[in-house]
């Protein structure tokens, strides 16, 4: 029988096979070795961020309420969460803390603001009516949070009177639900409201075209009342009593 010649590189070969099967290994490997690589040194900035007091937080920008002191609300942040490194800073537990401290804020919408600082945009309680007191006016809003005494109550907000004398509490969470359920747009026809008691609500309509004086009753249905109290003051009643909305009363 006639040898087998010996491998050589170049053909077909075992040796030739072999060595194409180590370089694609070697290739794998040094691919594998690369990606581990770049996932320590990730891990690494990752650790070092993450415990690192030279991303501490050291400053709060808030922005956006006219009804809050926005320093003391900065001064409430930095005490909370003042030094800790700004990964560890969570937005979410930042927004919920100041809301809760708060309450006349309706939302917090909180960002990071380079590697030590944070951002806090604040969206403030929509007042709905004004109580005319002995030192201004106390506003609310629909939730009958407190936002606090004014001098001059703000334009086309409506403005609720006891008849000459303070409501008390249930007058006023009855007025609120009141003001409560009616459209911006309607909200503000109505210039001011009086109520001796819960059930006896009325007030004074003004569209800019006519003007009437309006009986309510009791604070449900505030939104069919005002409907029909304004389609009526259009053509041409000034004195209107929507107690019962769907048998309206007028002059």
């Amino acid at each position: 029988m006639v040898p087998l010649p010996p491998a050589q590189a170049g053909d077909n070969s075992t040796a030739d096979l072999t060595g194409v099967i180590r370089a694609r290994r070697l290739k794998t490997w040094r691919r594998r070795l690369t990606a581990i690589g770049i996932v320590a040194a990730l891990i690494a900035l990752v650790a070092v961020a993450w415990f690192s007091p030279l991303l501490s937080l050291q400053k709060v920008q808030v922005s956006g309420s006219r009804l809050l002191n926005t320093d003391k609300i900065s001064n409430f942040v930095l005490d909370d969460q003042g030094g800790r490194p700004l990964p560890q800073v969570r937005p979410g537990n930042v927004e919920d803390a100041v809301l809760k401290e708060f309450p006349k804020a309706e939302a917090a919408s909180v960002h990071y603001a380079g590697p030590r600082a944070l951002k806090i945009e604040i969206t403030d309680r929509t007042p709905v009516i004004a109580i005319r007191s002995e030192s201004g006016y106390r506003l609310y809003d629909s939730e009958a949070v407190d936002l606090g005494t004014v001098d001059t109550a703000p334009k086309k907000l409506t403005v609720l009177s006891g008849g000459g004398h303070q409501p008390d509490r249930e007058t006023v969470s009855a007025v609120i639900r009141f003001m409560g359920e009616l459209r911006p747009e309607l909200r503000r026809q109505l210039v001011t409201i009086e109520a001796k008691d819960a059930m006896s609500l009325k007030g004074r309509l003004d569209t800019g075209k006519q003007k009437a004086t309006v009986v309510f009753g009791d604070s449900s249905d505030s939104s069919l009342k005002m409907r029909t109290a304004a389609q009526l003051a259009a053509e041409g009643r000034t004195e209107i009593d929507v107690s019962v909305p769907s048998v309206p009363v007028t002059d």
